[in-house]
């Protein structure tokens, strides 16, 4: 038996190293966090300062919602708001966007913007849709800030209008306000930005900003008026209206407007102006060379005010500048007085326009008017609102009178007004009426018929007694005249029913007398009521006040 052969061993082989390989599983979250990382770094790098915003409430404001504009482009957003630790007043903090960190410095504004409707304007409608958002205006200074005070109203002009700021001062509000237009030649040059009481509560101080190239038309001589509403007048010219534009007359508006022959010099920057009532105001012919003027009336003033003009035969040379009582104690009198301020250059004709007269040469110029009869008047200027003004016109038949150049003022002499004089012929009428002796003359009247019919009946006596003598020819002359005797006894009949004290034609002549004497006492009435009403000629009697 042989040896079986032993089986060969195995050989080892040596695998190679294998190479690390990611899962497919991994791939997913490993780019997710990629993208995330690169997302971060973006966001990072885009991300901006963050600001704090001080608003009065924190209506509109939500965290992680509303969004802070510039010129209508999203530029943050607000992340938080809180409460101040004093409670005045809610702190928001908003993460800006990294273009907008040049804007932010010292004069940049923030405010909220909502749907807002006021008398001159409406804004923030499109909030109505998209929602509230804080409003930003950049400024122009050049030192950064990080923490701002929001504005309660958005600002009427951008700081980036072109344009000059100016300073008005009234007397009264009227319908002005933030957002009012303000007009040169009917078109509309800028706003009003702002106005306030000053300390002394005399007067207001506005606010307005006009845009360039209409800034350049405000001089030194510049004058503004309120051109709000409707500006009605009647005159000889017929009546006349005048307004700016129809958003003028709803909601108000200012214009402004340069004289002629006014300086020309452009006005600086926040020059003050006096803020007109009306544009006949604003625009009225300046003169330094008034003379102050004293006027005395015994008649009443109502309708005459302080601005009213001084007319010489349709020409205005002077005005009213005060009104005021003059009692003399001694002797009892009550008068009113009456300031007018005249200007002597309104008085000369053209071809002396170019030379000053002395004050000499003018006072022996009027001294020879009021010797011609210059007076003064009162007149009616207007007859539905009753105003009156002040007439210089000639009175031939006017007492003599001269004025006292030493008096301060000197006072020129009056006139009373034509409605008194009116009121005073029908009080004449009336009284002469009173005193005609109406009873006499009726008594001679009767004794004159009377005495008439006596004759008549002796004649009628004579012809009876002549009858039976005359021939016949005398008798139809007798018969004739019989019959017209006949008709002449029935005339003085009727003369006698007509004039006995019960007769219809006696009551219907004192009925008449009567009247006329109401009729003249209800023109000496009327006159009477048209001088202290001169508007019931169209708005009929005013009712009494108890």
């Amino acid at each position: 038996m042989s040896d079986p052969t032993p089986p060969a061993l195995p050989t080892a082989a040596v695998d190679p190293p294998r190479r690390f390989r990611i899962p497919l599983v991994w791939v997913i979250p490993i780019v997710a966090a990629l993208i995330g990382l690169f997302l971060a770094a973006r966001t990072w790098y885009e991300q901006g300062p963050v600001v704090t915003l001080q608003f009065r409430t924190g209506a509109g404001l939500e965290p992680g919602k509303t969004r802070i504009k510039y010129k209508d482009v999203d530029v943050g957003q607000i992340s938080t708001v809180r409460l101040a630790e004093d409670g005045s007043h809610v702190v928001a903090t908003a993460q800006m966007a990294r273009e907008a960190a040049p804007l932010l410095v010292e004069d940049t504004r923030f405010w909220v913007v909502s749907a807002k409707v006021s008398g001159s304007a409406v804004s923030g409608l499109d909030t109505l849709l998209s929602g509230t958002y804080v409003g930003m205006d950049a400024g122009k200074s050049g030192a950064a800030r990080r923490d701002f005070v929001g504005l309660e109203d958005a600002p009427v002009v951008s700081l980036g209008v072109p344009g000059r700021s100016f300073a008005l001062h009234a007397d009264t509000l009227g319908s002005i306000d933030v957002g009012t237009p303000v007009y040169f030649r009917r078109i509309q040059a800028g706003q009003v930005t702002a106005f306030k009481l000053d300390d002394a509560g005399q007067h207001l101080d506005i606010q307005v900003f006009i845009k360039s190239p209409y800034d350049r038309f405000v001089t030194i001589d510049t004058r503004f008026w309120n051109a709000s509403g409707i500006d009605l007048k009647l005159g000889a010219e017929g009546l006349q209206l005048n307004t700016e534009s129809a958003t003028a007359i709803l909601a108000g508006g200012l214009a402004f407007e340069t004289p002629p022959g006014g300086d020309t010099e452009a006005a600086p920057a926040g020059q003050d102006f006096r803020l007109f009532s009306t544009r006949a105001e604003a625009l009225k012919q300046p003169s330094s060379h008034a003379q102050i003027w004293q006027l005395r009336f015994t008649e009443t003033l109502r309708g005459l005010s302080v601005g009213a003009p001084v007319d010489f035969r349709g020409i205005q040379i002077g005005e009213v500048i005060a009104i005021s009582p003059d009692v003399d104690v001694d002797a009892a009198d009550v008068g009113l007085q009456v300031d007018i301020a005249v200007f002597p250059e309104r008085m000369q004709s053209r071809k002396d326009a170019t030379q000053d007269m002395s004050e000499a040469d003018f006072r022996a110029f009027v001294d020879r008017l009021i010797k011609r009869g210059l007076r003064a008047q009162l007149r009616n200027g207007n007859l539905v609102t009753g105003q009156l003004y002040v007439a210089m016109d000639f009175f031939p038949n006017a007492d003599t009178a001269k004025i006292d150049w030493a008096g301060q003022p000197p006072q020129l002499p009056t006139q009373r007004g034509s409605l008194d004089e009116l009121q005073a012929t029908l009080g004449r009428i009336a009284a002469k009426i009173d005193r005609l002796p109406l009873d006499d003359i009726a008594a001679e009247t009767r004794r004159a018929i009377a005495g008439l019919a006596s004759a008549v009946e002796r004649t009628e006596a004579l012809m009876q007694r002549l009858d039976g003598l005359a021939s016949n020819e005398v008798r139809a002359a007798v018969a004739e005249t019989q019959q017209t005797m006949a008709e002449a006894r029935a005339a003085v009949a009727d003369g006698r029913r007509l004039l006995a004290s019960d007769a219809p034609l006696q009551q219907d002549l004192r009925d008449s007398l009567q009247e006329l004497s109401r009729a003249a006492q209800s023109l000496r009435h009327l006159a009477d009521t048209l001088e202290r009403n001169p508007e019931a000629l169209l708005r009929g009697k005013p009712e009494e006040k108890p």
